[in-house]
């Protein structure tokens, strides 16, 4: 899983990928030309997955699901049922939402790390208290992807036009 993450994070086909044509091959590779006297020859690929000089090792830091840690497939397999979390109306979305900006004032958080954070109200109820800051213009993102508070010093800026 580690390869598959490097590759598919890490490498741009064009840049990163490399085949050497008519290289050795082991006789064992039955896709290659057998026989006796005769050298078995085949491609040999490459793949460069390693983070580039002077780019912080942060900017690939795996990407997190909410309740990975506590979902297990084999119990929903069994009939398990999610806990019903709290739900609201739309003072109380407001309410949550303040909770989460101030959660955000503090610290960047990614979604995911919200969705933990305030995981007594039901994932439906979050994400709208998150849309309620972003239509009321409080959200932002830090340069990682993680929100933050607009305007705060976690806040990227943005590209200029």
């Amino acid at each position: 899983m580690d390869v598959e993450w490097a590759i598919a994070t890490r490498v741009q086909g064009d840049k990163d990928v490399m085949i050497v044509s008519n290289a050795r091959a082991k006789p064992l590779d039955p896709s290659l030309l057998q026989g006796a006297g005769v050298v078995p020859t085949g491609a040999k690929v490459g793949i460069d997955a390693t983070i580039p000089d002077g780019i912080p090792k942060e900017h690939y830091e795996r990407i997190t699901y909410a309740y990975a840690d506590k979902a297990k497939i084999d119990d929903y397999v069994n009939g398990k049922a999610d806990e019903e979390g709290e739900t609201g109306n739309e003072a109380a979305i407001e309410k949550l939402a303040g909770k989460i900006l101030a959660a955000i004032g503090k610290e960047p958080l990614y979604c995911t790390d919200v969705a933990e954070r305030f995981s007594s109200y039901d994932f439906r109820t979050v994400a709208r208290a998150i849309g309620h800051l972003h239509a009321t213009e409080k959200l932002w993102q830090d340069p990682r992807g993680r929100l933050c508070v607009r305007g705060s010093e976690f806040a990227a800026t943005p590209p200029k036009r």
